[in-house]
């Protein structure tokens, strides 16, 4: 980065007229930034000619007792904590007498919905609910041994970035925890089967089928008979799920809000240009057409059948802020055909005036309750006039759940089905429109780092602040950002994290829970939002002023192998077209620390939706090989985020958001010939000068942190002082001089 990034001046901005596209131009970035109305949000000061931290009377003391505002998921709980008053070991009781009435030796309860969505809403946290365990990923498998007197066991699995949680939240007289990943534990697939071969009562593992995937199903069913002689069997219960009828009348309910339209200046594409842009994939990579004839499709019909609720918020330009918590999708289904698009959903939150309007302009579109969905699928075989000739296309196994696959009648069609999440892979690459949104969401976000980091720094040094707790610092980066215009809320729980809590990696503190903050530790902060423009994922480590000069130097020699990993991804340069590139990246990350005998236990990247999932899958950067080609294309966005942590004493992750880009002929070319691929770096907030130690960085690395630096000045430096916020100008000066 020997120049400073340049954002583009116009794009293409798609709008749909009379069933066309019209191109016009976007206004410029600086304009757009210098229409942003932002209140003063810091004390204004005036600025000492010292370089070293300001003193207390340098500043205006109006920020000190600020009021902030809580967090929405603390308004509005996301857990369940507080909704239930029976004890783990009433829950097992009840759960274990339903297991003994329908003969189950080994009932699984997953956390994902009927949509396998990684986030989801209160009514479908059956996990939670059981185990007490709030984190985003894990399954609970419980036993029954004991049929008179309903004994068993009961245990979680989880991966490593909740073990630490799930320690704290399991009530281990009743819970055991499986750690995902880690020597001396099975995966939770082997105990359960371990279980029900030697259980007393019933040898019999069930799952409600709606919430596993058919490489789940499929795994159970395989292994009864290939590996363990059908010494087990595998009875998937449709209805009722167990743990529903555990819950009963406290269960909550989903809710029943109006979705929303996603203008075109936003999405930059018509749902009938996503549908044709489907179509055509169907025809010429499904169907090995050797061109995209319209004549030809209905001799060629398909049915392709979506479930995942962010591919369906994408295809409708449609959005919710209440379904399910982070994710502003909405619980729906939808089936696309060579003619008509069939949209599942409660009317009800259709009802909104402009998405009415909207979805009248969307062609062959059939709008039916959301309860509809199943009966029309096991009609689906009626639907098919000609069986060899018809097409199903489902998405892939690990997403498609094994009640779906298994409520569709038996055909030629289905027996030939694809199994192809078009929607997942196709959004991944961003159009023209979502790439310069992107780009303002980075811009406002960045921004709303520089003036929190600002403001903690100088409550932490220079007020001497002994009182602030990881909650009210999670609390200033929301008030800060519910000042940008279109801000739509959090995309993932904030983790606001001192010391030993840095280690936790999804710790999220509450007003119960938390913790002062210590500037004598690291302090980690992980916090995303969604706005109209796009979905942001940032995380800093600091450490701030006196207490990072006295800091141990092992503080700065663990942060320096996080930032080194983090640049080893940021500036690497790969050849398109490879299924291998998110296990190479991921190795590059973690080389600086494995150098050190050292490592962390969580994935390095992962993809970001368009104001959508900030999990936006199947893109990731990860030491797990997921067969798949040519996910890392131009115009996909995702993560980068090494970390290393220190059990009860500190933790470190630096993670920003880069674009995938193609990199110009002077680099030179693969040995396909193509052009190599690259990254644009998005996120643009300085790293922590005072972890930073150059000794274990190259004199590349030095040189492209200090332009990284020197662009993050020039770009921010002249709007905050036209903010006010000299405070943060001189924050940001100290922290992008060269190391």
């Amino acid at each position: 980065m020997s120049e400073k990034t340049q954002f583009h001046t116009k794009t293409d901005e798609l709008a749909y007229n009379n069933e066309t596209s019209i191109i016009s131009s976007c206004p410029s970035f600086s304009t757009l930034l210098s229409s942003w109305n932002i209140p003063k949000l810091g004390g204004h000061v005036s600025l000492p000619d010292s370089d070293n931290e300001m003193d207390e009377g340098d500043y205006d003391d109006s920020d000190g007792n600020e009021a902030l505002e809580d967090l929405p998921y603390v308004v509005n709980p996301v857990t369940l904590q507080d909704l239930s008053s029976r004890s783990a070991a009433e829950k097992l009781s009840a759960l274990r007498l339903l297991m003994k009435k329908y003969g189950v030796g080994v009932y699984i309860i997953p956390s994902e919905d009927e949509h396998q969505s990684e986030y989801t809403a209160l009514a479908d946290r059956r996990r939670e609910f059981l185990t007490g365990f709030n984190g985003s990923a894990g399954i609970a498998v419980v036993t029954l041994d004991d049929g008179d007197k309903l004994t068993g066991e009961a245990a979680l699995s989880t991966d490593g970035r909740y073990f630490l949680q799930a320690e704290k939240q399991l009530d281990s007289k009743y819970w055991k925890l499986l750690k995902q990943g880690s020597a001396g534990y099975p995966t939770w697939k082997q105990f359960a089967i371990d279980k029900a071969i030697g259980s007393k009562f019933s040898n019999v593992i069930s799952v409600d089928p709606k919430l596993i995937s058919v490489s789940v199903g499929e795994y159970f069913n395989r292994a009864k008979t290939l590996q363990y002689q059908n010494k087990y069997d595998f009875k998937p219960i449709l209805t009722p799920n167990l743990v529903d009828e555990v819950w009963g009348d406290d269960k909550p309910s989903r809710s029943l809000e109006p979705v929303y339209h996603l203008p075109l200046k936003f999405s930059g594409l018509h749902t009938n240009e996503k549908l044709e842009q489907i179509r055509k994939y169907v025809y010429t990579s499904l169907f090995s057409s050797a061109s995209y004839i319209y004549s030809n499709r209905a001799s060629q019909g398909f049915t392709f059948v979506v479930t995942s609720l962010d591919d369906i918020a994408w295809l409708f330009n449609l959005r919710s802020d209440t379904d399910i918590p982070f994710n502003p999708a909405f619980f729906s289904y939808a089936i696309v055909t060579h003619e008509n698009v069939t949209l599942y959903i409660e009317k009800i939150k259709l009802k909104a005036p402009e998405v009415e309007k909207y979805l009248s302009t969307v062609k062959g579109l059939i709008v039916k309750e959301y309860t509809e969905f199943y009966s029309d699928i096991m009609e689906l075989k009626s639907t098919i006039q000609d069986d060899s000739a018809s097409n199903v296309i489902l998405p892939s196994k690990s997403t498609l759940t094994y009640a779906l696959l298994s409520s569709i009648p038996h055909s030629t069609a289905k027996a030939n089905a694809k199994y192809v999440s078009i929607i997942s892979n196709m959004k991944l690459v961003k159009n023209s429109t979502e790439l310069f949104n992107a780009k303002i969401a980075q811009y406002k976000d960045s921004l709303a780092f520089i003036l929190f980091s600002s403001w903690l720094e100088h409550q932490l040094v220079n007020r001497n602040n002994r009182t602030l707790t990881e909650y009210q610092a999670a609390c200033k980066i929301y008030t800060i950002r519910s000042k940008f215009p279109n801000f739509k809320g959090l995309s993932y729980e904030t983790i606001s994290s001192t010391g030993p809590n840095a280690a936790i990696i999804h710790y999220a503190p509450t007003p119960e829970e938390n913790s002062i903050i210590d500037p004598n530790t690291p302090y980690l902060i992980d916090s995303g939002a969604h706005y109209l423009e796009g979905t942001t994922d940032i995380t800093r480590t600091y450490m701030f002023g006196k207490y990072a000069k006295s800091a141990p130097k092992k503080y700065s020699e663990w942060y320096t192998l996080v930032l080194k990993g983090h640049l080893a991804v940021a500036m690497a340069k790969f050849p398109p077209g490879s299924g291998s590139t998110g296990v190479i990246l991921d190795a590059y990350a973690r080389q600086p620390l494995w150098n050190e005998g050292l490592d962390f236990n969580h994935g390095t990247g992962h993809g970001v939706g368009s104001f959508g999932n900030v999990h936006e899958g199947p893109l990731y950067i990860s030491s797990i090989y997921n067969g798949e080609l040519d996910l890392f294309k131009e115009g996909s966005i995702l993560t980068d985020e090494p970390g290393y942590y220190v059990d009860g004493e500190c933790g470190f992750r630096v993670e920003s958001e880069l674009e995938i880009i193609k990199c110009g002929d002077n680099l030179g070319k693969t040995r396909s010939g193509e052009n190599f691929f690259g990254f644009k770096y998005l996120t643009k907030v300085p790293f922590c000068r005072n972890l930073i130690d150059k000794s274990y960085l190259s004199d590349t690395e030095i040189n492209w942190i200090n332009n990284f630096h020197e662009s993050i000045l020039s770009e921010f430096g002249d709007r905050l002082l036209e903010m006010g916020d000299k405070r943060a100008y001189k924050w940001l000066v100290k922290e992008t001089k060269p190391i």
